[in-house]
């Protein structure tokens, strides 16, 4: 099968399930234009709250009322908010990650696309860790998730999210994108190699500028010192 063929998220949707059935070992590659390839272990995705980053506890901490997990991937947060009664719909766009979330027992999982996804409820928490807003893909992508956002979040609804300042997480990329944060990555798992796609890694001053143009007050929760932070938006 050709790559182009193939979607973005596959090689980590199947690396995913090959952990889910018994492949521990598995381990997801990521290519970065101008970089070498990483490759990430699948466990990541299932790990325990104590094996999560003091960043994602707090993250967790901050969420209320009915909430919405998006880029849910393993479903190892909203399985711990599920544990905390709270009423999550884990949203992922890669059918293989939304039936391991179904076999570990989540309540309510969607596949679909954020952009896509029409919902008559009106959530009080849209929650994108592990960088998840960067599937917005650029600063224009960012403006259509902000805004959307307001569409299926209820008046005093809010998100929590996590991003990275690439000047200081990895000052030597070069990038020929309009936006320094504007960077491509290509995912692979054994043979399965994705098609390219863009993701997003936005500094503090540039998501405070699109989120107020959007309708939201940003907040910066915590601050790491490779260039990551914990953002909470609310509405204006």
């Amino acid at each position: 099968m050709n790559e182009q063929q193939i979607p973005a998220w596959e090689p980590q949707g199947k690396a995913l399930l090959a952990y889910w059935n018994g492949k521990k070992k598995a381990k997801i590659g990521i290519k970065m234009d101008g970089g070498e390839e990483i490759f990430m272990p699948a466990k990541i995705y299932f790990r325990s709250p104590e094996e999560s980053p003091e960043l994602e506890k707090i993250a967790l901490e901050l969420c209320e009322g009915r909430i919405l997990d998006v880029g849910a991937g393993a479903g190892a947060h909203a399985l711990l908010l599920e544990e905390l009664e709270f009423k999550v719909t884990a949203l992922d766009i890669d059918p293989n990650s939304v039936e391991i979330m179904k076999k570990r027992g989540l309540a309510d999982v969607v596949c679909a696309d954020f952009l896509d996804y029409k919902s008559k409820i009106k959530y009080d928490t849209l929650l994108f860790l592990m960088n998840g807003i960067g599937v917005a893909g650029n600063l224009k992508g960012l403006k259509d998730y902000l805004n959307h956002a307001q569409s299926i979040t209820s008046r005093s609804g809010q998100i929590i999210l996590d991003s990275s300042d690439l000047r200081i997480s990895n000052p030597d990329l070069e990038n020929d994108n309009d936006y320094f944060g504007e960077v491509n990555y290509q995912l692979s798992y054994e043979e399965i190699i994705g098609s390219k796609y863009q993701w997003l890694y936005v500094d503090e001053e540039k998501l405070e500028e699109i989120a107020t143009e959007c309708g939201w007050n940003t907040e910066i929760i915590y601050e790491v010192e490779d260039g990551s932070y914990l953002a909470r938006l609310t509405k204006i």
